[in-house]
């Protein structure tokens, strides 16, 4: 089993409008998904027949609306509940250059004592999970500490410490040197040297990460795992959205790898998912049939040990 953790659940909303300008703006259609990264990564999960679990901070009717739905995809659910709402996050679908913005709310204020209740949960998970895989933003309140007790938490239960993030999450992240992780080239050109170039950058990543995925848009996957060293690609014709292509990379990679797959499939069912996200409407979410159609699609080098 795997245990996708989404410390900030969203709901997703798009906006159809013509175009946007200054002053009142009204929508052609509106549509709402269970949304926030960890969430994506459990419903591709669950997509793949894996099995998963998602444990989060709920809150209000919006953390209810988001748990119902994902029990109607036979997710099972765990966590803290917040007396603040879970935030909203819309995604703007225009005719103009406004197409695919997105309007991110921060979420609720969580306490030490929502954070207490979401540890004990999360060590209950990891008694029976191979892996936690945390995504994503945390909402106000967590601690400091937060990657740290994580990864307490699954030495001592004997499951995998996964992350996905950005910024100073994930530099908190990489300070507990986490089984896996998945960032994109930009985030790691922060952490490193924005002249590196992504088959570099994986291999000083790899330094201390066991696993480490670094997406670089349509250039693809770079992928480096038991000092091999890959790089995988894999064309859409036409892109719907890439909301989510990363979340759904991200699980297609958890699930192959715990299939026991050798680095090749990981690349190849990594980049097979981030592609069936993009073609489908229903944001950060993918159909087993597109993964199986893109999978034939995706191409895989292995690169070179010293130059890349």
């Amino acid at each position: 089993m795997i245990t996708a953790v989404c410390p900030n659940p969203s709901v997703d909303k798009i906006y159809g409008l013509h175009s946007m300008s200054p002053g009142v703006n009204r929508c052609s259609e509106t549509q709402s998904f269970p949304g926030g990264k960890g969430v994506h990564v459990a419903l591709a999960l669950s997509e793949l027949n894996s099995n998963t679990t998602l444990l989060g901070f709920w809150g209000g009717p919006t953390g209810r609306w988001i748990r119902d739905e994902c029990k109607k995809k036979s997710i099972p659910t765990s966590g803290a509940e917040t007396s603040e709402w879970n935030r909203s996050c819309i995604t703007l679908l225009t005719r103009d250059e406004f197409n695919n913005s997105e309007i991110l709310e921060t979420g609720p204020v969580i306490t030490k004592d929502q954070v207490a209740l979401f540890y004990s949960e999360a060590e209950k998970e990891a008694s029976t999970a191979r892996a936690l895989c945390v995504s994503g933003s945390w909402p106000e309140g967590a601690p400091e500490n937060r990657y740290k007790k994580l990864k307490e938490i699954c030495e001592r239960m004997g499951a995998d410490l996964w992350v996905d993030a950005s910024g100073d999450n994930l530099k908190l992240a990489l300070e507990v040197q986490p089984y896996g992780i998945h960032l994109n080239k930009e985030e790691a050109a922060e952490l490193l040297d924005e002249n590196m170039s992504p088959s570099e950058m994986i291999r000083e990543l790899h330094q201390t990460v066991k696993l480490v995925a670094l997406t670089d848009g349509a250039n693809g996957l770079y992928l480096a795992f038991k000092n091999r060293y890959y790089h995988a690609v894999c064309s859409v014709d036409e892109v719907i959205s890439t909301v989510g292509a990363g979340d759904c990379l991200t699980a297609g990679i958890l699930h192959s790898h715990y299939r026991d797959s050798d680095p090749v499939e990981i690349a190849k069912t990594g980049v097979a998912c981030g592609a069936a996200n993009c073609v489908n409407p229903d944001l950060g979410m993918i159909k087993k049939s597109d993964v199986k159609f893109y999978l034939k699609r995706s191409n895989v080098q292995k690169l070179d040990e010293t130059h890349g």
